[in-house]
């Protein structure tokens, strides 16, 4: 899908993923998965992470937090979600 298709779908299912999590709040759910309720965000986060961040970059990053190497000012400071989109890529 080129981006801004992906860009439409997405705003188009912006309220029914609204709707749709705010739903699962009024059920209980804990912790719901907006990325059910609207797979275009998943998609175009995707995107944008392999544009903005080199995927050996990424997962070094990963890797150095999985070891629990990065300064612990590290973390407030970056996106995690990008970072393990563009390591996924």
């Amino acid at each position: 899908m080129r981006q801004r298709e992906l860009v439409e779908a997405y705003h188009a299912a912006a309220p029914v993923a609204s709707v749709g999590m705010a739903i699962c709040f009024l059920k209980g759910v804990k912790d719901p998965d907006p990325n059910w309720f609207n797979p275009y965000q998943q998609k175009l986060l995707s995107q944008n992470a392999t544009q903005t961040i080199p995927q050996p970059a990424a997962q070094t990053f990963l890797d150095l937090a999985r070891d629990r190497l990065l300064p612990t000012w590290v973390a407030p400071l970056v996106d995690l979600d990008l970072i393990k989109a563009a390591a996924s890529a």
